[in-house]
């Protein structure tokens, strides 16, 4: 494998995955040439406090938000109020006539998320809901909330700090707080696939792996952690351009 890089293709804009060997542009991030660096987890924006405004607040029919509510959430994400909107008329396309009268209390199952065009062909499909879930029963559902949250992550207006804070929690696949060999190997696999003409050797992936870990993980531990991550994501001037969905 000819490629001592990782490749970040989250932001269903992207192309089709290329083949091994042909990787460029946003699919080829550079993991090399950094000195350690210690990147605060980000915080601040995020709609999960507006739970706290109580049930009047949480109202609103299907047609419009509450127009203080709207100011709420453009507040706390990084959507402006047409995007948000927007998002609010196809969270609502997902739920039945009768739901939508009552949609800020509603969940939408993670099956029928998973049929928005914008995730419904990005390998990562999975871990997007379950990231941004915040069902306690973890089935991967979403609140209009947690729909608002992930799209405000994936859009154009996000800091590229909090972009890579939540990518490497995509990539985590055991939500362990870091990237071992296994992550490695099964973000490889989503991007390449894993048919006889695109899946790598065994002795492809252990090269692969290796080339990331000698050059990625500056502890020497066996593992990617966060700080590490964003660091590489920061000498990657496509990251922010790529990781993104937009309805």
């Amino acid at each position: 494998m000819p490629h001592s890089g990782i490749w970040v293709c989250v932001g269903a804009q992207l192309p089709a995955c290329p083949a091994p060997g042909s990787l460029s542009g946003p699919w080829a991030l550079p993991w090399s040439g950094f000195l350690e660096t210690v990147v605060d987890a980000p915080g601040g924006r995020g709609v999960t406090r507006l739970r706290q405004l109580g049930p009047a607040a949480m109202g609103g029919s299907a047609s419009q938000l509450p127009r203080d509510l709207l100011g709420e959430y453009q507040e706390l994400t990084f959507l402006t109020k047409q995007e948000i909107l927007l998002a609010h008329k196809r969270f609502s396309e997902l739920l039945s006539k009768e739901e939508r009268e009552s949609i800020l209390q509603k969940r939408v199952p993670k099956s029928k998320i998973l049929t928005l065009p914008e995730l419904r062909a990005n390998p990562f499909r999975d871990r997007i809901c379950r990231v941004f879930s915040t069902s306690e029963d973890g089935d991967g559902s979403m609140s209009f909330e947690d729909f608002l949250d992930m799209l405000s992550v994936f859009s154009d207006s996000a800091t590229s700090e909090i972009k890579s804070h939540y990518a490497f929690r995509i990539f985590d696949f055991d939500d362990d707080g870091t990237l071992d060999r296994k992550d490695l190997e099964k973000l490889v696999n989503c991007l390449t696939g894993e048919g006889d003409e695109t899946r790598l050797s065994e002795s492809e992936m252990d090269q692969l792996i290796q080339n990331i870990l000698e050059e990625s993980d500056i502890d020497k531990d066996g593992t990617i952690n966060l700080s590490e991550f964003q660091h590489v994501i920061s000498r990657s001037p496509d990251f922010a351009s790529s990781f993104k969905i937009v309805l």
